[in-house]
């Protein structure tokens, strides 16, 4: 099971170092880190931000996905919506069943 950290800044000017300490306090043991580079708007879906898209696609049942609060994430209850919808939905079979890109 991992521990999946997901970092967001709004804008340009901000940082992710408050993000940084809150996360490190939290003593989360071998992170995997998705950060989206630069400024990414909160105006935009969280499926469509290839960090989180990358996330999800990483994840994997009893992963843990950690987030410094939940406006880094989304900015309403249907965006949780959606993301849940995705997360649940079965995926299909890879084309390659051997590829994969965690060992499960």
């Amino acid at each position: 099971m991992a521990n999946l950290v997901y970092k967001r800044v709004s804008t340009d000017q901000q940082s992710t170092a408050r993000q940084n300490l809150v996360l490190d306090e939290a003593g989360i043991e071998d992170p995997v880190v998705f950060e989206e580079d630069g400024g990414t708007s909160s105006r935009l879906h969280p499926l469509q931000r290839p960090k989180f898209r990358a996330l999800l696609d990483y994840a994997r049942p009893g992963d843990t996905v950690h987030i410094f609060e939940m406006f880094r994430l989304v900015r309403g209850t249907g965006h949780i919506l959606d993301v849940l919808d995705v997360r649940c939905r079965p995926s299909p079979p890879p084309a390659n069943s051997s590829a994969t890109s965690r060992g499960n």
